[in-house]
């Protein structure tokens, strides 16, 4: 049976939230994303080795910056995330304010993925070794699976996990380690969720956004790259 792991991705300085999937059952976790290990080990519990028998990784954070000339990469636009406006390179990253740790943290941990040949990043890796990484943003397919309105999980947060976790729960899944998860661990489901749905292990659509990866050496970043989102087979 097939593992897949969401990632609600923090900073390189606080832990992120973790969610394997293995048969219908969420197994909650946290880790400290690094460039020596951007991705989680699976605990004990799942039976399957190392990150290397994990069949996919769906992480909340970008892979990339925009293409040469653009101010925003197509996935975000597609997808509609908060990032409005990204830097175009690593030094101007170091100028910013608005979502620095967390685009820096995405950066590094796809970089570190793509170049350590630790996985293959969704569209950039065809002969892959190990998991395959995509990026996702649960906040689209919350909308492509409930659509809307959905409550804000900053001012109506418990509103917003019940709402979450009863359709998670309506749709088989379980999670015996916790009653109510919290709002970052329900966020790290649905990642897995959109990686589960990627690797074509349930029964929903996988949506992909935006364009293909591109390597940029010089900067040593990753251009562009696929949203990966899940939604009702029958939309």
């Amino acid at each position: 049976m097939s593992v897949v792991c969401g990632i609600d991705l923090g900073s390189l300085k606080t832990p992120s939230y973790v969610a394997w999937l293995k048969g219908g059952t969420f197994h909650l976790d946290a880790y400290l994303a690094s460039v020596e290990r951007p991705l989680p080990e699976p605990p004990a519990i799942l039976d399957v080795g190392d990150h290397r028998q994990v069949a996919a990784y769906a992480i909340d954070a970008p892979q990339g910056l925009p293409a040469e000339g653009r101010p925003r990469r197509e996935a975000d636009e597609a997808a509609g995330t908060p990032t409005r406006k990204l830097p175009k390179s690593r030094t101007e990253l170091e100028e910013s304010r608005l979502y620095r740790e967390l685009i820096r943290a995405g950066l590094e941990v796809f970089w570190s993925v793509h170049a350590n040949n630790i996985g293959g990043i969704l569209g950039l890796d065809p002969r892959r070794i190990g998991p395959l990484v995509m990026e996702t943003y649960p906040r689209a397919s919350i909308l492509g699976l409930l659509g809307g309105p959905i409550p804000s999980k900053r001012k109506e947060t418990l509103a917003y996990v019940d709402l979450l976790w009863d359709f998670l729960r309506n749709e088989g899944y379980r999670c015996p380690s916790v009653t109510r998860p919290s709002v970052d661990q329900i966020d790290a489901m649905f990642c897995a969720l959109a990686a589960e749905t990627a690797m074509g292990y349930n029964d929903l659509r996988e949506r992909t956004l935006g364009r293909a990866p591109a390597i940029d050496r010089k900067a040593r970043v990753i251009r562009e790259g696929y949203i990966v989102v899940c939604e009702r087979a029958s939309a």
